[in-house]
């Protein structure tokens, strides 16, 4: 008898059990209040969540992490990956991170993926080294998240600094969008139309100057047909950085990897009655995408932060750039070559390896000997000096001189992190509307520019703890939502 009351005592109990775990996993999965914390701790394989287990992927790719050693993890090179695996979606995420930061890189930021196409993160700062060190020795004011740097103290709060703001090219900003009009003095209206004959290859961002003229673009594309997904083309007007029309061309038509090129196309982008000023042209479209060749009636054409220059241009050309960080990069063999950038000389000695100098600052002419290069910066990139416009400000990034020379005020979105036991501790938040989602996950970036193995300095940053805390609609709101349609 007692045998039989230990036996259904026991099956109770395991009753119970299977039931709390099915209620477990049923909130998990539904996430009922719309509020979820996910954590990585890197303790064993790394992944920690009450019972569950692999919503955070590991760190990516291989090369750029040491493994994992004593519940913490080594990231020796830029950038570094990993996903959110999550039931269902919520719209917010605010990402936690624990680390040090053992290297002489200024800039250590995240960010979550926003265009599949284009690769296009949204990134938020975790650590400024450089507004670190200049809030210690310059006047700060803060207020709501954002800091005024004063070289020396003229302003008194920040409401004043933006109403009666300095010259432009005092300033500088770090995560922060500063309104100011761009007038070119003495602009005139080209009276001819221009050709930009140097294919490019995938996406780009331009800007161009209108005034007293029609916006009038003509671009001849076609379509390499090197991967089985669909290549369409977005072509988007901006106009203080809000959209303001656009054209889009359908993929050709050819959906196999044969690498047979398409037929050439175009597509335009037309313009009238607008208000004098710099507007900003996105061609948003994959790396298939080929560019042949740009007709405008704009005088004014600045590729903005990159672009891939392909192997069916012409030798020895050159371009002209402001930006004082270039990086260049080649993965044709045949491309290997010496920049010559200004006065100073950029090796590319390697295929798969970004290269990078610092450029003083003004206009630099640099010499290309052949293409398939892809060239970034932080400024502006054109094909003819006369050419260029910039209507931003310079950043504090991490090719702002350690002196500041010439830069008076800064205005940045910025909170240093916490530290505590020596490790640092800083938290960003994210928009998740917006953010692009595949597979139940959305995938997030840690980036530290310019960290590298091959420069044999062996510098790092160490991660001991990634946390992540989602929050969005509850169940209850989803069900009323659903069935108000």
């Amino acid at each position: 008898m007692e045998n039989k009351k230990w036996l259904v005592k026991f099956r109770v109990f395991l009753g119970l059990v299977l039931v709390g775990l099915t209620a477990f996993f049923l909130y998990q999965a539904i996430i009922p209040g719309g509020k979820i914390t996910y954590s990585y701790n890197f303790e064993g394989d790394g992944y920690k969540l009450a019972g569950a287990d692999k919503f955070i992927s590991k760190l990516t790719p291989a090369e750029r992490v040491v493994e994992a050693k004593d519940d913490r993890q080594k990231l020796i090179a830029d950038p570094v990956y990993f996903s959110l695996r999550t039931p269902r979606k919520l719209s917010r995420a605010k990402l936690t991170i624990e680390y040090k930061n053992e290297s002489d890189r200024p800039l250590l930021e995240a960010g979550v993926l926003m265009d599949k196409t284009v690769w296009r993160y949204l990134l938020q700062p975790i650590e400024n080294k450089i507004l670190d060190q200049l809030v210690l020795v310059w006047s700060s004011i803060e207020k709501d998240g954002v800091m005024l740097l004063q070289r020396e103290k003229k302003y008194d709060s920040i409401e004043s600094f933006l109403s009666s703001p300095p010259a432009s090219d005092e300033i500088a900003l770090y995560n922060y969008e500063l309104k100011k009009d761009y007038w070119l003095e003495n602009y005139q209206p080209s009276q001819t139309k221009q050709e930009i004959n140097y294919s490019l290859r995938g996406p780009y961002q331009f800007y161009t100057y209108l005034k007293n003229e029609d916006l009038d673009f003509v671009f001849t594309l076609s379509d390499l047909n090197k991967n089985k997904d669909s290549d369409p083309v977005d072509l988007i007007l901006y106009y203080n950085n809000q959209p303001i029309t656009s054209e889009h061309l359908d993929d050709d038509g050819i959906i196999s990897d044969s690498g047979q090129r398409g037929e050439v196309r175009e597509i335009k982008l037309k313009q009238a009655g607008l208000p004098e000023g710099v507007y900003k042209i996105e061609l948003r479209a994959n790396s298939d995408i080929i560019t042949e060749k740009i007709i405008t009636s704009q005088s004014r054409l600045s590729f903005l932060n990159k672009l891939w220059l392909t192997d069916e241009n012409k030798n020895n050309f050159s371009l002209f750039t402001d930006s004082q960080a270039l990086n260049a990069e080649t993965i044709n063999p045949s491309s290997l070559q010496t920049l010559k950038v200004g006065e100073d000389d950029l090796a590319l000695s390697e295929t798969y390896r970004q290269f990078s100098r610092t450029i003083s600052p003004g206009v630099k002419e640099i010499a290309i000997e052949r293409g398939d290069l892809i060239l970034s910066g932080n400024g502006v990139f054109s094909f003819k000096a006369d050419n260029l416009v910039n209507p931003n400000f310079k950043k504090v990034d991490e090719s702002f001189p350690e002196s500041a020379d010439g830069i008076n005020y800064i205005l940045a979105r910025y909170k240093t992190p916490d530290i505590k036991d020596g490790w640092k501790t800083a938290e960003v938040e994210f928009d998740l509307n917006n953010a692009y989602r595949e597979w139940n996950k959305n995938s997030f970036i840690i980036s530290i520019p310019g960290l590298r193995t091959e420069d044999g300095l062996g510098d790092f940053v160490e991660i001991k703890k990634v946390k992540i805390s989602l929050s969005g609609k509850t169940l209850l709101a989803k069900l009323k939502e659903f069935l108000n349609r």
